[in-house]
């Protein structure tokens, strides 16, 4: 990602792609306006290979929406060392999930190994507490009781080392839109303590399951399960699959 004044440049990795193009889109956000100059691949691809620039757009919004809390005068709380956000439900969409799978794949066999372990482990905590097959489910409601029973179990995400995420590059979209002013011992306790949560003008984690809602969303812990059953992700224009999430749901003024 890169900005020049209120244009930002955000990009896939040119190297990967034989034909690319891009789309400027111009918004208001926060009260001031901003140039997105995106660079995607021309013919059929998937939502996975757009994950980059959704990544970079997710943690712009987030930068935004942190300089303006700063501006006033409050601090942010999250940092390394305090991992509470991460036994929560972290909702990923069906993308997302695959590239978790693959960012899995791709680590060195002890550790991969060590977290797919606890991926298993997860799994079995939420089966035995009764939510796995609620959560397995698309077509079951959510609801904020399951998030609650979800997080009353303490699974850790299996990316947690240390109270510190161990894939933050690729850290899901939804992590990178959980930020808090409010002391960090309060997403500890969640249910008796009030969250403070920095206003985010585009929730692109929102958009993502909007812009393919036959997949939907699951949490994080389900990912490894869902990219070995699902069958393979859609091939779409760049274009249109870029158009699909922001029309799914743009920035706010």
């Amino acid at each position: 990602m890169r900005m020049a004044g209120h244009t930002v440049h955000l990009s896939v990795d040119p190297a990967r792609h034989a034909e690319l193009t891009t789309a400027t889109i111009e918004l208001t956000a926060g009260g001031a306006s901003l140039t997105l100059k995106i660079t995607i691949p021309a013919g059929p691809t998937t939502m996975v290979e757009l994950l980059p620039v959704l990544q970079g757009l997710a943690s712009l919004f987030a930068a935004r929406g942190t300089a303006r809390v700063e501006a006033a005068g409050q601090t942010i709380s999250c940092r390394a060392g305090c991992g509470a956000c991460c036994r929560q439900l972290v909702p990923v969409a069906g993308s997302e999930a695959r590239h978790l799978a693959a960012v899995v794949d791709a680590l060195p066999a002890e550790r991969r190994l060590a977290v797919r372990a606890r991926f298993d482990a997860a799994l079995a905590a939420l089966d035995a507490a009764g939510l796995l097959s609620e959560l397995s489910d698309p077509s079951t409601i959510r609801s904020a009781d399951q998030g609650m029973r979800y997080f009353r179990l303490a699974i850790p995400c299996p990316f947690l080392e240390d109270e510190a995420c161990t894939i933050h590059a690729d850290r899901p979209l939804g992590c990178r839109e959980y930020l808090v002013t409010s002391p960090a011992e309060n997403c500890a306790a969640l249910q008796d303590r009030q969250i403070d949560m920095v206003p985010i003008d585009w929730k692109l984690s929102r958009s993502l399951v909007r812009a393919d809602p036959e997949e939907g969303w699951m949490p994080l812990v389900l990912a490894l399960r869902f990219a070995k059953l699902a069958p393979p992700p859609r091939r779409q224009g760049g274009p249109d699959l870029l158009r699909a999430v922001i029309t799914a749901g743009g920035a706010s003024g």
